[in-house]
């Protein structure tokens, strides 16, 4: 069974470290709803709300830091080899597809396109994603973390 998670209003960044990791993370932010949501996509409430402490399916976690509850939730799930890093849209989640290069040309300035051979696109927002110097710069960071497995770098 593929573990997904829910962040609720308090861990926005988590989530989108989540999905830079190519973990399955949804974002909510409207409340109490965050149960209805979660029972229905069967995923594991991350809260720092001290309400939903002992509730069962929801995960607290104490640490303000993205980084740090990011090794929390790795550690604690045992996710470490199930990470595809930037798999995900992070944005909306969504697993990223390949797209042919030609078909971005017009969607990404000229020196993008002209320096980068791969393009990955959201199937859902239609965002567009390439392994320029803002992935270069995700990867250096992710592997100072030492939460992610060399397999997986």
């Amino acid at each position: 069974m593929i573990t997904k998670f829910i962040c609720d209003g308090m861990l926005g960044r988590l989530c989108k470290l989540l999905r830079m990791c190519g973990i399955d993370s949804e974002y909510c932010n409207r409340g109490i709803t965050i149960l209805i949501a979660a029972r229905k996509e069967d995923r594991i409430i991350l809260t720092r709300n001290s309400k939903f402490r002992n509730k069962q399916g929801v995960f607290f976690i104490a640490p303000d830091g993205p980084e740090q509850q990011l090794e929390i939730v790795i550690k604690n799930f045992q996710l470490d080899a199930a990470t595809e890093l930037f798999s995900r849209c992070l944005e909306c989640n969504r697993i990223l597809e390949s797209i042919k290069k030609t078909k971005v040309r017009d969607r990404v300035p000229f020196y993008i396109y002209a320096h980068n051979p791969a393009f990955f696109v959201c199937p859902e927002c239609q965002r567009v994603y390439w392994p320029g110097s803002h992935y270069k710069n995700m990867l250096s960071k992710i592997s100072q973390w030492d939460i992610i497995s060399e397999t997986n770098k």
